[in-house]
């Protein structure tokens, strides 16, 4: 995984009205690899982030994120990086709750 641009707005942009982090990543060879083929990688990344367990995710309730995780193939990892950021985010104190990962239209960028 590469990590192509970050910007950060500190104020209403183009994305949001209020502040925004911006990742433009390729995933690379990763992009064939969903949470649900990689044996073991929710219980490990939970493991080291436990508060993702109870992040609502697009399921609009508490385990969402998990739920996505665990379900059919899994997610993809351009939007575990995305729960990833904003954890990250939380943990040092800044009040985030909201992502999103889109692709780009390049094959393994988002």
């Amino acid at each position: 995984m590469r990590i192509l641009e970050r910007r950060v707005y500190v104020g209403p942009n183009q994305y949001a009205p209020f502040p925004v982090i911006r990742l433009h990543v390729d995933l690379g060879e990763l992009e064939k690899w969903p949470t649900g083929r990689i044996r073991g990688f929710a219980d490990r990344l939970l493991g080291e982030l436990p508060t993702r367990e109870t992040h609502r995710c697009s399921y609009d309730e508490p385990g969402g994120f998990v739920r996505r995780l665990r379900e059919d193939e899994g997610t993809w990892l351009g939007h575990v990086l995305e729960h990833v950021a904003l954890e990250m985010q939380v943990l040092t104190g800044a009040k985030v709750a909201f992502g999103k990962t889109r692709s780009t239209g390049d094959h393994g960028q988002y």
